[in-house]
């Protein structure tokens, strides 16, 4: 029987305990995340050494790029990220406790990474009889780390199965569904990672299953650059920095229902949207596109909180006009991306 207030644990369920305080805005808790990480680090079997190539061990999938063991242990530092979607997978756990009350919320965590960052916090804030994990990484170094973890910090009965493969190769048990689906493989504007691929492959096989995050949504705005990132060009009210931009359209996402309208769909290519710019384009205007991240219910991700969600310019063939279209759409494969294409305005 795993005792929570235990020694072993009481440091890691104290500090995580601070995450859970809806009193604490995420970009201050940067110091927890990092006492976080120190603790797993010190269970785990995956050390980050700055002197060496931390990508050395990434794999390229025929989905998109693994990031390396020692890369992923580093997502943790984005810590507002890593905030939100702890606080998101928290909140999903508990709603679905309260529809399935009498047995475990089983959760797929895909993409662990070494440190199980997204799930072995979450263990000490619930018990075995609440919530259980399968823990899934193409990377066998950071399986045996997070076994390592679960291990030593006597948290193994909350893993009910360790999956050393691809995800994009992984089949669900349709006797024994989760009932969250969480990853976070992907970089901003959903580029090189398998984010899309791997939701489109899982999320069919467990219908039901609450997707974390339940959204991904890329954004095109027209952005005047010279107040976006000078900052000594910003005006700033109430603390609040004055950007110049001109929403134009939301020109891909990725939810349930999207996947959904996939189904038929057997080529490289999802579709996106087609969108015009508008025909009084000033010149000082350069087109952005920008990843918003809904993690679960109010838990979001916006531009600049995090990686993620850092804004980047649109690279296209051609310089943009007025009154231009663009279709855009998404290309699958072992080096996914969202691609627009220019046609001439009306």
């Amino acid at each position: 029987m795993i005792d929570l207030h235990s020694p072993n644990l009481e440091p890691l369920r104290s500090v995580t305990s601070s995450i859970f305080n809806p009193q604490r805005p995420a970009y201050t808790l940067r110091q927890e995340i990092t006492e976080i990480t120190k603790i797993l680090s010190k269970s785990g079997i995956i050390w980050i050494d700055s002197q060496e190539d931390i990508s050395h061990g990434e794999t390229k999938t025929s989905n998109g790029l693994a990031l390396s063991p020692t890369m992923a242990a580093m997502c943790a530092d984005d810590f507002v990220r890593t905030i939100q979607f702890l606080r998101g997978t928290h909140a999903a756990i508990v709603d679905n406790r309260k529809q399935f009350p009498d047995r475990p919320t089983r959760v797929l965590y895909v993409g662990c990474g070494p440190y199980a960052t997204l799930a072995v916090p979450l263990m000490v804030m619930f018990t075995p009889k609440e919530v259980t994990f399968t823990l899934l990484d193409v990377h066998p170094e950071s399986i045996e780390s997070v076994k390592s973890i679960v291990n030593i910090l006597g948290l193994i009965d909350y893993v009910t199965h360790f999956e050393t493969m691809d995800a994009g190769s992984y089949h669900i048990d349709p006797g024994w569904p989760p009932d969250i689906i969480l990853m976070e493989i992907m970089q901003a504007c959903l580029i090189s990672e398998p984010q899309v691929a791997i939701t489109r492959h899982l999320l069919p096989q467990a219908p039901k299953a609450i997707l974390i995050p339940e959204e991904v949504r890329i954004d095109l705005m027209l952005v005047d650059l010279s107040r976006e990132f000078e900052l000594d060009n910003l005006e700033r009210k109430v603390g609040v920095i004055q950007r110049d931009r001109i929403p134009v359209a939301s020109v891909f996402v990725v939810n349930r229902e999207t996947v959904n309208s996939w189904k038929n769909n057997c080529t490289r290519r999802l579709p996106g949207s087609t969108v015009q710019i508008p025909h009084s384009l000033e010149q000082r205007y350069q087109a952005m596109l920008f990843t918003i991240i809904h993690v679960y219910k109010n838990h979001i991700l916006k531009d600049y909180d995090s990686g993620l969600t850092c804004p980047r310019i649109l690279s296209i063939e051609r310089a943009i006009k007025a009154g231009d279209t663009i279709q855009f759409y998404y290309e699958l494969g072992q080096q996914p991306r969202l691609i627009g294409e220019v046609g001439s305005g009306s």
